[in-house]
Order: structure tokens, then C-alpha cells, then sequence
């Protein structure tokens, strides 16, 4: 009986060892994502860079390459990826420069890369042909730490190639001894070493015996996304530990959830994870900011300053971006939000002499918003659901006609939903005709007042492809035909209906005038810019409604063409179709932080009643009650819809690239949308219906007619 007891618990054991292996090799296999991600940076951002902002550049200005020894292989990543693995490269670049450059010349740096796979780091920094890493030649030394399989590839392959081997001192003699099945490798300015940080005995027996006791030694540990797989009793361990060592420097790069596991990207990013059996661990403790400064305040870490990722890129001076906006064509600016929003860079050091100076130093996190909810109003999920994002929409009648967008590839097609009475019938409509619009998306489409056409309005190809073609479709004839082309490309802009039949359109990416009236009679397009100060600059992705009962529109947020500001307010204005200079009035301003929105939809619910749904934000991450929100025009107060617990945590949610239309139900729905979350996964957003819940007091959503032009003022479009 002890004997089959014995042997239970022998297989039991044999198991758990190998699941355990089976995630380390997991972990280890992250290592090569991330750093095919830096080589395709290598290849294509470092060469258009100027010397002041290239990271590897020897005395002829000639591009020094090191991720290339570890990555054979030319990898081109998406933009976004490409701009975030950057900034993944300027985080730690940055911050060690802040320490290099307050440690005092003749003190010994060692920096300890903890998890460091195949990253060059210390061949970069160590390289005596580059010119930009001059200051840490003769004064830093580093310690490369993963675990003892990847240990051996590496020390393998640097032994192999002559220009690594020659950086860090390696003699010929020494290059051809065996080291096929060697995990340590030891020179006077490089040591690499085998450790599995689970074990936290192991990795302070290992500090010691590196001497990294020494007080007069400054120690900098480096963490980039390599603790957040281990459990948070196991990494605490090793930040506890690396805090006991006096004059000591923590820099950690990983996940956050700031909004919980729930939240789209959030969860996207989890279920990315977990899927490639490397779960994210860490994070589901340290979610956000906060918790990452109270985690190394409490392991021993005084001073600390820590800020996410789009923080980070604020602190890049205006060079450096205009650089970096040169160098590929970029319109990914909501998912640049969402991925920095969910990375944090923390800084931390016991060393009290050090100070955080003001160009390495993050402001608090933004405070949190509460809002009133609104209780008049619910929302469900709806059969209304389409793949498509960054098209756009126009009602005429029961119908809704969705022109464009991509998914993922861009597409010329209109489909025709048939939303009322929340019945969903979806037809791909048949074109007559030869003329047909080239495939685009970020456009807008608006139903004109003879209800049976539809105008398109510029709109792109890729993102150094914008179109300056417009085109009327005529829904009985099924026919498109061309119209009179803007002076100048246009894209992510917005277009509203006005009370005459005519259509403004505004804003974009574009080098035209501001604001553009599109005479229906006509058919031409007219200069109507304000001379109001804030409409001198094009706003990109701005929501945009038009209200005829009182006469008045409103812009909301956007951005402008820098990629970095996002306007906070809401801007109330009022059309006078009678005046020749100026028929756009602006009335007021309206300024609050959850109007700081890119890429958001707004539609009026009643005359002094705006709703605002979506985008994204450079100051936050928006919730299950900030999502959706509601503004009163007249009293400028905020309430907020919430989106139910059950449609937040099961559903698929993105709210960017959506539209909002009305049936003559007076149904509000959010159809299309979605988003690429990074390098993890697409997500397409579910389709919702917002109505007015049960017992509502009069005044809520607002009941459509079906005469003509009244049918169009509640149609607005946005990028």
C-alpha cells in the first residue's frame, strides 16, 4: 500500500514538473516576439532618425545594428507595434541616462537585466564605435539574468560572432572553446548567468556572489516584461531582494489594468496571455499605477515615480516626434492610446541622495470622474452586429446604409441593415453603373434631404493615401455618380446635417480649410472655417451633431495632426444660413476632462440633450460609466450611462471606429466598430441599442419622423 502511495505521488510530481517546464519554455518563448518586434524598429525607425535621436550610430553616422545577430530574419511590424516597441526602447534608454548622468564619474555602475533574453542591451551600451552611448563606456558593467536554457543559446551565439565577442572583451582563444552546453560566461564588463527568479534563495545567493553587496557600487535592475509572468509573491521576492543591496535602482516596464479584467483591451491582452500559456500574473495584482508605487514603497523602495506609457511619450520633445511621425505613415492613434494605457514605467530606487528631475518626472495619475447615472436610459445588446470599423452610416426610412471601412481590409461595399423594430436583416447591395468609389475607410457618408441619396465625403486608402473624391449614390437607382472633388485630401473628419438640407463637414486630416458647407442644390463646396480662435487648426476625429429644433450644433474633442493633444471641450455653435461671411457662430465653450476624447460618436437625444459614446483619451481609459455618457446643454452637467455588468464582462467590446444611427423607433444603435488591441488580437464590437428604460419621465430619446428632412437631424458622422 506505501509502496502504490509512493509511486502515486512520484507520477504526481513527475507531472507537476513538467507543466512547470512547460511554462518556463512558454515564458522563454515571449522573448522572441518582443525581440523580433526591436529588430523590425532597428530596420526601419533608427535609419531616419537624426543623430540626436538614433540609439546606435558610430562617428560616420553610419547605423550600428545589434538586434540583428539575435533575429536573422527582417521583421516588419504593423506601425503602432512599431512606435510602441520604440518607446518600449526610449523607456529604458531614458532612465538609465537619468542615472548615469547623476552618478558621480569614477563611481562603478552595474546593471542587472533580469529576464533579459536575447536583448542587446549591453552590446549597445558597451560598444566603443557608438557614439551615442559614450557616457556609459569605462563606467558600466552588466549582468545578463534568464533562465539556463536561453543562457547557453545566448552565450553560444555570442561566442560565434566576432562583433559581440569583441565588445565585451572575449579573446579568440576564448571564442573557440566548446561552450555548447554552458550557461555562464564571465568578462570584466559582462557576466551572464543562469537563474530561475521563481527561486528568490537562488537569485540573492547569486547577487552576492557577483558582489553586488557593495554600498559603493550603484546597482541598476532592470524588469522589461519579464516579472509580470511570475506569481507576485515570487517577483516581490526578487524586488525585495534587489532592495537590500544598498545604492539600488529598480526599473520595471509591465502590463497594467487599470480598469479591471473586464475592460476590452484588458481583457483582450489576458486572453492573449493565457492563450499562448504565459498567463500575466503580476498584473492581476499590481493593476494600476498606484499599486505599482505602493508595491515598491513596501519591498523596500523609497522613492519611487512611476507614470504609464502615454506619459512617456508626452515627455519626448516635439523633434523627436516629428522624427518619428516622418518615418511611417501613422493613423493608429486610438490603439497607440490603449496599449500605453495598459503599460506602466516605474522607476525605483533606495538611494536617497537621487533626485527624479524634471524631464524624467511623471505627474500623479489622472484623478477618477464620478458621474450621476442616468436612469432614464438602458443598454442592451442587439442582432445588430457587423464586422466593419472605421466605415461610416446614413439612415433613410427603416434602413441603415453602411458604406466602407475595413475588416480588416478596406472595402467599397454598402450594407443595408434593416434595424426596425430591432429586427436585423443584412443585404450586401448589388451597384449598378461602371463608376464605383475606390475601397476606403475613415470617410463619411450622409443621408441628404431628398432622403433617397447618400453623399461620401473623402476618406483614405492607407494612411499616406487620403482621397479628395466625393460621390452621390442614389438608393433607387443603386447607382453611385461622381461629384465635384475637394481642393484637398480628407480624412477622419466629420459631417452633420443642417436644417436647410445642406451638410457641413469638418475637421480632418487634411491641409484645407477647417469647415467645409456642402450646398445639396449645387452640389459645392464653400469656406465656412469661424474665425473663433479654436477652429484655426483642423481637429481630427471630433464628434459632431446638429440640432434644428434649437438651432445648434456641437463639436466635441478630437485631436489635432500632432498625434498628442486631444481637445477637452465641447464647442456649442449656431448655423445662420442667411450670412455670406460667417454662417457658423460659435455660442460657448464647455470644458471638462471626459470630453477629452479621439474618435468618439455624439447624437442628440433631444434638443439640450447630447449623447456621447467611445474613443479614446491621452489622459485616461474609459469604463463601464464613462463609456457612455449623456451632457445637458443647458445646465453643462454630465450623467452617465453605464454599461451593465453582464454586457461588460461577457461581451465583445471596443467602442472606436462605431457608429450611431436611429430608427424611427427612437432607438438609439451603436453598430460597427472595434479595434486592433496591439500586437493581441483583434476585437469587434458587439452591437448595442440604447432606449429609454421603463417609466422614464417625457424627454428622452427622441422619437424620428419619417418625413423627409426632419428624418436627417438626427444622422451625424464622425472620425
Amino acid at each position: 500500500m506505501k509502496n502504490l502511495t509512493a509511486l502515486k505521488q512520484k507520477s504526481k510530481d513527475v507531472k507537476q514538473e513538467r507543466r512547470k517546464k512547460y511554462a518556463d519554455l512558454a515564458i522563454q518563448g515571449t522573448n522572441n516576439s518582443s525581440i523580433a518586434s526591436k529588430r523590425s524598429v532597428e530596420l526601419l525607425y533608427l535609419p531616419k532618425l537624426s543623430s540626436a535621436n538614433n540609439f546606435q550610430m558610430d562617428k560616420n553616422r553610419k547605423l550600428l545594428e545589434y538586434f540583428k545577430f539575435f533575429v536573422p530574419k527582417k521583421t516588419k511590424r504593423s506601425p503602432c507595434i512599431n512606435r510602441g516597441y520604440w518607446l518600449r526602447l526610449f523607456a529604458i534608454r531614458s532612465r538609465l541616462n537619468s542615472i548615469v548622468e547623476q552618478t558621480p564619474q569614477g563611481k562603478k555602475i552595474v546593471v542587472v537585466n533580469l529576464g533579459c533574453g536575447y536583448d542587446p542591451l549591453p552590446f549597445q551600451l558597451l560598444d566603443t564605435r557608438n557614439i551615442q552611448s559614450q557616457q556609459y563606456h569605462s563606467r558600466v558593467s552588466f549582468i545578463d539574468i534568464d533562465y539556463s536554457d536561453l543562457m547557453k543559446i545566448k552565450i553560444e551565439l555570442i561566442k560565434t560572432i566576432p562583433e559581440l565577442s569583441r565588445i565585451i572583451g572575449l579573446s579568440e582563444d576564448e571564442c573557440y572553446v566548446d561552450t555548447s552546453n554552458v550557461d555562464v560566461l564571465t568578462t570584466p564588463n559582462y557576466l551572464a548567468r543562469p537563474c530561475n527568479l521563481n527561486d528568490s534563495k537562488n537569485f540573492s545567493a547569486l547577487l552576492e556572489e557577483c558582489q553586488l553587496d557593495d554600498p559603493n557600487v550603484v546597482k541598476v535592475f532592470i524588469a522589461e516584461v519579464s516579472l509580470a509572468y511570475m506569481k507576485p509573491e515570487c517577483s516581490d521576492s526578487i524586488i525585495n531582494a534587489s532592495s537590500k543591496m544598498e545604492n539600488s535602482h529598480f526599473i520595471i516596464l509591465e502590463q497594467l489594468i487599470p480598469k479591471g479584467s473586464s475592460e476590452p483591451f484588458s481583457k483582450q491582452m489576458l486572453t492573449h496571455f493565457k492563450k499562448n500559456d504565459s498567463p500575466l500574473q503580476s498584473v492581476l495584482k499590481y493593476n494600476t499605477i498606484e499599486s505599482q508605487i505602493e508595491r515598491f514603497n513596501k519591498l523596500g523602495y523609497a522613492h519611487v515615480n512611476a507614470g504609464d506609457m502615454f506619459q512617456l511619450w508626452e515627455s519626448v520633445d516635439e523633434l523627436t516626434k516629428n522624427e518619428l511621425l516622418n518615418v511611417e505613415p501613422f493613423d493608429e492613434l486610438e490603439e497607440f492610446h490603449l496599449f500605453c494605457h495598459h503599460y506602466v514605467l516605474c522607476h525605483a530606487t533606495n538611494n536617497k541622495e537621487f533626485r527624479f528631475t524634471q524631464d524624467f518626472m511623471f505627474d500623479r495619475p489622472t484623478s477618477e470622474v464620478n458621474l450621476a447615472t442616468d436612469k432614464g436610459y438602458e443598454i442592451l445588446e442587439c442582432e445588430c452586429t457587423i464586422s466593419r470599423k472605421y466605415g461610416d452610416a446614413a439612415v433613410s426610412g427603416n434602413d441603415v446604409y453602411y458604406m466602407g471601412g475595413s475588416n480588416p481590409y478596406r472595402v467599397n461595399e454598402i450594407l443595408q441593415l434593416n434595424i426596425y423594430n430591432d429586427k436585423m436583416d443584412i443585404k450586401n447591395i448589388e451597384v449598378s453603373g461602371s463608376g464605383v468609389p475606390d475601397a476606403r475607410m475613415c470617410h463619411t457618408f450622409t443621408t441628404l434631404c431628398s432622403n433617397d441619396q447618400l453623399l461620401l465625403v473623402g476618406g483614405r486608402k492607407a494612411p499616406h493615401q487620403g482621397l479628395c473624391d466625393n460621390w452621390i449614390f442614389d438608393i433607387k437607382k443603386r447607382e453611385w455618380s461622381m461629384i465635384q472633388s475637394l481642393s484637398h485630401t480628407r480624412f477622419r473628419h466629420s459631417a452633420c446635417n443642417l436644417p436647410d438640407g445642406n451638410v457641413l463637414i469638418m475637421g480632418g486630416v487634411t491641409e484645407g480649410p477647417v469647415m467645409l458647407l456642402y450646398n445639396a442644390t449645387r452640389k459645392t463646396f464653400k469656406d465656412v472655417t469661424p474665425k473663433d480662435e479654436f477652429f484655426q487648426k483642423s481637429l481630427v476625429s471630433a464628434g459632431l451633431a446638429f440640432d434644428s429644433t434649437l438651432n445648434q450644433g456641437v463639436v466635441l474633442g478630437g485631436g489635432f495632426m500632432d498625434q498628442t493633444t486631444v481637445s477637452d471641450q465641447a464647442i456649442v455653435f449656431t448655423y445662420n444660413p442667411e450670412s455670406i461671411l460667417e454662417p457658423i457662430t460659435v455660442l460657448k465653450k464647455v470644458q471638462h476632462p471626459l470630453f477629452q476624447r479621439y474618435g468618439s460618436r455624439i447624437k442628440f437625444m433631444s434638443p439640450r440633450k447630447l449623447l456621447i459614446v467611445g474613443g479614446t483619451s491621452p489622459s485616461r481609459i474609459f469604463d463601464q460609466n464613462t463609456s457612455i455618457i449623456t451632457l445637458d446643454l443647458q445646465n453643462e452637467t454630465l450623467t452617465s450611462i453605464p454599461i451593465c455588468k453582464r454586457i461588460w464582462e461577457d461581451h465583445s467590446l471596443m467602442l472606436t471606429g462605431l457608429n450611431l444611427v436611429s430608427t424611427v423607433a427612437g432607438i438609439i444603435h451603436i453598430i460597427g466598430g472595434g479595434a486592433t488591441c496591439y500586437g493581441f488580437g483583434s476585437v469587434t464590437n458587439v452591437g448595442l441599442k440604447l432606449l429609454q428604460a421603463p417609466n422614464d419621465a417625457p424627454g428622452g430619446v427622441r422619437m424620428v419622423t419619417s418625413s423627409l428632412c426632419d428624418s436627417l437631424k438626427v444622422h451625424d458622422a464622425s472620425f
